[in-house]
């Protein structure tokens, strides 16, 4: 069998055996095929047509077209490799050998294990830009993935060129070639140059490392660093014998060395000794070594994962590297990136921040490239530490994109520090897989914390609580260290000994009603405990809310913060909340709900707060309505997968309900998981669609029962049934004429659309959109509809500048 390769570094090439195949013209077939053939997965037409086609260049003939030519370079009799339905498109890269890939598995897992002579053909191999002269700056989502790709491919070049030069230091006539190749990947490292100018004085090519120097001087100018190093490299080799006595070559080594003043015992923890060696180790490796590195510690509560990741901020500060922090909470599982947001609100760089925001039309694929652009270009100038507490509450967005920009920037600087509640990480499956992807990737270490021996927690105890009893307080908490500082204090304070919760039922046995009252919010409302809130719903005028809240701080249990008020620990917290009744923590979640609902439309943070609340009330209409609007908040943030679990949460309230709630809200959430992903079962998911339209019509519901015709003809639309689809339209159209006229103008307004895209009808599409038009006028009807049917109308008219701002319009009034 005749053996493909695809060469995607340097030109693009195409090999079958030995003879190489002659290419389409077109950089845009050119482009797709090494699209598809790095991205070994299925992908909607539409996501193509979207990527390498404008609108009016007929975007799925185009797709065709080139598809048409990828066929006639990559198929043979044996293998039909490029994999295309009516919806969705793919190269089986199986069989196909792709020369990023081949670089990309030696840098990973083969390089120390390779000979050199292997390693010298492929340094020669591996050469060249990736898709070198293939630009299509138009096409953004294109352009941001060719960029971030052609990154990752440097450094992979530049990790190989290393670790030969390394080898061959000893050699330098052999050595030159690929020093020479390293300096010109990575032009501003002043540590590459200094060995390509000592290895040009070895060979005695004096005038070539003058050049170099000149060249390297004014380069490292542009950035602000001197050249002082590169002067030293050349004078200092005066003296060098030729290249034949040139077995004393003392070259640097490649590698950084490690930090100096490691210690990082500032604040020292008892008993964890074997955990704060791995973080000196890991991140003397991410320094030394310029790869990233991600350490996770996991435990119960109270075992002193939050101190560990304190030791891994100071280090951080210690060293001056730049760093980037937050936590996850429970209430905020809903909010896409959440963990992004909080760690870069209060960075310089409020690009960032603002591409977070929602404000600008991007796709998730953009948004990663750009915060993995950010971290690069951090670590390019300093190590970059990540600290994340409490991922087992990880929103699904911010943890891939930490897997992302970490698989993107493997051979940088970046050290990421993990804190999670073993317990509670399963049942997070979105972190588990990045935690297994991380893994897979040698990337990962996890240390879980065991509890303490009985000497630490002696120690612990004599240290920070000398005056008590620390042998029965040691036997009591069972080798937790906070448990066990909590008991001692408490005894000191003089109370009984006994366990957490009932040391904590004392203390809020002898406070005044109000403060405990006051703390009882608290722990509904934690972590977004403010003055305001306290205010809104304790009922406590200004001056008996700060009497509890002094209460509370004397018995160490409510603490002001900048951000507003937190508990002493999370189990301090919990034990306050257990101890109400069932029924009291559901009434208090609902009014907090309902006071929320009418603010949280367009704020996800407060929709996220919303929908955890609701979700805690009892109230299941509460609860499915809120879970609606948030997941459909996530579909406008970008967060797909986000948004399909909240829009499934929401199902499962949704099945407490009975009549007209209960098909409604069916459908919207529907509708979300439709937009979110595509259906497993199309046939079956346009049935289900039809029927809630039908029961929605048994309720009287027109609006919901538009939906639902709406939906299927949109799946069947996308699956190629274009006669079904116009059937489902017309229904829509046609259920809408008993109800209200705004709601029959939209009907009308959708279904001329519908025809439009269908390529069908064309004259009662316009004849529709007419009426509808006129009507929407009279009556002063506003929607997106309208506009985005009158784009579509423009288009086949061939009128493209009016359809362009047509479709602007209703993408504004969309939003």
């Amino acid at each position: 069998m005749t053996e493909y390769k695809l060469q995607f570094l340097g030109d693009l090439k195409v090999m079958c055996g030995d003879e190489e195949l002659g290419l389409p013209p077109s950089k845009k077939t050119r482009a797709l095929l090494a699209y598809l053939a790095m991205n070994p997965r299925k992908f909607r037409r539409e996501q193509l047509c979207e990527l390498l086609w404008e609108i009016p260049d007929d975007p799925r003939g185009s797709l065709r077209w080139s598809l048409s030519k990828i066929r006639r370079l990559v198929d043979d009799d044996s293998n039909q490799r490029i994999i295309a339905d009516r919806s969705h498109v793919m190269l089986d890269t199986e069989k196909l050998r792709i020369d990023c890939n081949e670089l990309q598995e030696l840098v990973k897992h083969k390089l120390d294990s390779s000979t050199t002579p292997d390693l010298i053909n492929a340094a020669r191999a591996f050469t060249g830009q990736f898709l070198a002269g293939l630009e299509l700056a138009s096409f953004h989502e294109f352009s941001s993935w060719c960029s971030a790709e052609r990154e990752q491919q440097n450094r992979a070049q530049i990790l190989l060129l290393k670790n030969l030069v390394s080898r061959l230091q000893e050699q330098p006539e052999d050595c030159l070639e690929f020093s020479r190749q390293l300096v010109s990947l990575s032009p501003y490292d002043k540590l590459n140059r200094v060995t390509l100018i000592q290895l040009m004085s070895a060979c005695g090519r004096e005038k070539e490392a003058k050049q170099q120097l000149e060249q390297g001087a004014r380069l490292l100018k542009e950035v602000g660093e001197d050249a002082a190093e590169l002067h030293q490299a050349l004078h200092g080799k005066k003296n060098r014998t030729k290249p034949q006595d040139s077995q004393d070559v003392s070259l640097p080594s490649l590698e950084p060395a490690p930090p100096q003043d490691m210690d990082i015992c500032l604040k020292k923890l008892v008993g964890r000794d074997a955990e704060l060696v791995a973080m000196q180790k890991s991140f003397s490796e991410v320094v030394s070594l310029n790869q990233a590195r991600c350490l996770l510690f996991m435990g119960e509560p109270g075992m002193g994962k939050s101190s560990l990741l304190q030791c891994a901020d100071e280090l951080a500060r210690k060293e001056n590297a730049s760093l980037l922090q937050a936590g996850a909470f429970e209430s905020e599982i809903v909010r896409p990136f959440a963990l992004w947001n909080d760690a870069l609100r209060e960075s310089p760089h409020s690009g960032a921040v603002a591409l977070l925001s929602g404000s600008e039309r991007i796709d998730r694929n953009k948004l990663f490239n750009s915060l993995s652009e950010l971290i690069a270009e951090l670590a390019n100038k300093a190590a970059v530490v990540i600290l994340f507490d409490d991922i087992q509450w990880s929103d699904e967005s911010s943890i891939s994109a930490l897997h992302y920009l970490l698989r993107t920037n493997a051979q940088l600087p970046i050290w990421v520090v993990l804190g999670a509640r073993d317990a509670e990480l399963e049942s997070n499956m979105a972190v588990l897989s990045t935690l297994r992807g991380l893994r897979h990737d040698k990337i990962l270490q996890q240390e879980l914390l065991q509890p303490l021996d009985e000497d630490s927690v002696l120690k612990l105890i004599s240290d920070q609580v000398p005056v008590v009893d620390s042998q029965v307080i040691s036997q009591k908490s069972q080798g937790n260290p906070l448990v066990a500082l909590e008991l001692a204090r408490a005894v000191a304070d003089g109370d009984v000994l006994g366990t957490l919760n009932e040391l904590v039922g004392e203390r809020i046995a002898r406070m005044r009603e109000e403060s405990v009252s006051m703390l009882q919010w608290a722990t509904v409302l934690a972590p977004h405990i403010s003055i305001g809130a306290l205010l809104r719903y304790t009922g406590l005028d200004d001056q008996a809310l700060d009497d509890a809240l002094e209460d509370s701080e004397k018995n160490g249990i409510l603490f002001a913060t900048e951000s507003g008020f937190q508990f002493s620990h999370g189990l301090v917290a919990r034990s306050i909340y257990r101890g109400m009744s069932s029924a009291r923590r559901k009434s208090m979640h609902r009014r907090v709900a309902e006071n929320l609902e009418n603010d949280a439309a367009l704020d996800l943070k407060l929709a996220a707060n919303l929908a955890r609340h609701a979700s805690k009330s009892g109230d299941a209409l509460l609860a499915a309505r809120s879970l609606v609007l948030a997941s459909k908040l996530c579909l406008r943030f970008y967060a797909n997968d986000d948004a399909f679990k909240q829009a499934e949460k929401g199902l499962s309230f949704v099945q407490e309900l009975s009549g007209a709630d209960h098909i409604s809200l069916m459908l919207e959430l529907k509708e979300v998981q439709l937009m979110a992903a595509p259906v497993q079962n199309w046939e079956a998911a346009s049935s289900d669609f039809i029927s809630l339209a039908e029961r929605a019509l048994d309720h009287g519901d027109l609006e919901s029962a538009r939906t639902g015709y709406q939906m299927a003809s949109h799946i069947r639309w996308t699956h190629g049934q274009w006669s079904d689809a116009k059937k489902s339209i017309m229904q829509a159209e046609r259920v809408t004429r008993g109800g209200s006229e705004e709601i029959h103008i939209i009907g009308m307004a959708e279904a001329a659309r519908c025809l439009l895209m269908l390529e069908k009808d064309l004259p009662e599409a316009d004849a529709m959109l007419m009426e509808a038009s006129a009507r929407a006028e009279r009556k002063h009807v506003d929607s997106d509809a309208l506009p985005s049917a009158k784009g579509m109308m423009c288009y086949y008219q061939n009128n493209l500048e009016a359809a362009a701002e047509l479709f602007d319009e209703a993408r504004t009034r969309s939003k």
